[in-house]
């Protein structure tokens, strides 16, 4: 690139959300096995909030760009993709649109990412769109389909039904496991018309009915597949829900990946609800505990993430799939972004956008329209009596 300075929004350290400025930054430099993206809009997801406190287990040290999930247009390509474009059949070319499931990064006006996640980005999408995909939409397939091993008629339970994970299992599910029947918790009645109108075969509001008996009361021998992102004793409380065979994925619970957690007298019960599982129990009874960090997967797996992200963008190029985009900020308001997500006055999936194209203004527009709106509004209405345990999941980087 002719230019070595760019744009970029980072974390200079621990700080509130109306700290957060654009400034000038060093344009990444790519390795071989890399691309430079111009990035036009990225994802927002509560491990951002978490990342910028300091309280986030897998963030780099101080100063940082952070941001998991762009969608963009290449302006540079590595060696290694060079050289594999000779004898790909949908090679990657300067220009090309793109969706990136990025190692941080992405709050800036270039980004780089890994070529294993990598993916073209679908024409009917928007670019707003696009960027809603990469995080909790490649969570849950992988959570179903590479942990869970779905099979037909299987019994799902997940919680936070009504998040940004959850409307991602239950499109998931509708479109790859339609005999699947999912049961799902979310914390209040508009949630629960919310993700019935979406499919849920049994919502369950844990405010008004304890859920582990709600679910034995439909399924007394219990479910197949159990997705946790909250951690502390629901595991428990999971585990006693499976029946013969049955998993339960945890993922997310940033509560318990913060740095020096410990510190923190409240979260110690938590803890020790976590760790005091007997395991000659799961053993004897065929139960599973299994844990899901997707970042961890792209930096040491790639080419499982990359079979992932290439299964999710098939289901959004064919229709079965949609981006549940809620809202969209002006990147230069970033720190108002954030401060929605932690006041937990957003639902559904938050972008900031850096570049605006006339594509974008149509299916923006159409965005807007959908059905899901009216739901959305009457939920947000509602955030702030919600549970905030549940809540802070539903925003959360499940990764």
């Amino acid at each position: 690139m002719a230019s070595k300075k760019m744009k970029a929004c980072p974390f200079m350290k621990s700080c509130e959300a109306e700290d957060l400025k654009i400034v000038d930054w060093d344009v990444p430099k790519i390795k071989p096995n890399e691309v430079l993206v111009k990035v036009h809009a990225f994802g927002l997801n509560y491990a951002d909030i978490s990342a910028r406190k300091g309280q986030y287990n897998d963030a780099p040290d101080f100063p940082f760009v952070a941001g998991y999930e762009v969608s963009g247009t290449l302006v540079e390509l590595g060696e290694e993709v060079e050289t594999e474009n000779q004898d790909s059949e949908t090679p990657y070319n300067i220009g090309d649109a793109v969706v990136g499931f990025t190692d941080f990064g992405g709050y800036a006006e270039y980004c780089v990412v890994r070529k294993e996640a990598l993916i073209h980005k679908p024409d009917n999408l928007s670019h707003e769109e696009a960027a809603c995909i990469p995080v909790q939409f490649a969570t849950a397939y992988y959570c179903l389909f590479e942990t869970g091993r779905v099979r037909p008629n299987c019994r799902v339970l997940f919680h936070a039904a009504a998040g940004g994970v959850g409307n991602a299992v239950i499109q998931i599910l509708k479109a790859k496991a339609p005999t699947a029947i999912m049961i799902g918790t979310c914390g209040s009645d508009a949630k629960v018309e919310m993700i019935t109108n979406l499919g849920v075969h049994h919502p369950i509001n844990y405010n008004k009915q304890d859920y582990p008996t709600a679910v034995k009361e439909i399924f007394p021998d219990g479910v197949d597949i159990v997705l946790n992102s909250l951690g502390g004793d629901t595991i428990k409380k999971d585990l006693d829900l499976l029946r013969t065979g049955g998993r339960v994925i945890g993922f997310g619970a940033a509560s318990l990946s913060q740095r020096g957690f410990f510190n923190s007298i409240g979260l110690i019960p938590k803890v020790l609800s976590m760790v005091t599982i007997n395991s000659i129990s799961l053993l004897m009874e065929t139960k599973s505990l299994c844990g899901v960090n997707m970042k961890r997967i792209g930096d040491e797996r790639p080419e499982i993430l990359r079979e992932v992200l290439l299964a999710v963008m098939d289901l959004f190029e064919s229709g079965d799939c949609y981006s549940h985009l809620s809202q969209t900020f002006d990147w230069k308001d970033t720190n108002k972004a954030h401060l929605a997500m932690e006041q937990r006055k957003t639902t559904g999936k938050v972008v900031l956008q850096i570049i605006k194209d006339d594509n974008d203004n149509e299916n923006e527009n159409n965005n807007n329209n959908n059905n899901n709106n009216d739901e959305s509004e009457a939920i947000a209405n509602e955030n702030e009596n919600e549970n905030e345990n549940e809540n802070e999941n539903e925003n959360e980087n499940d990764g």
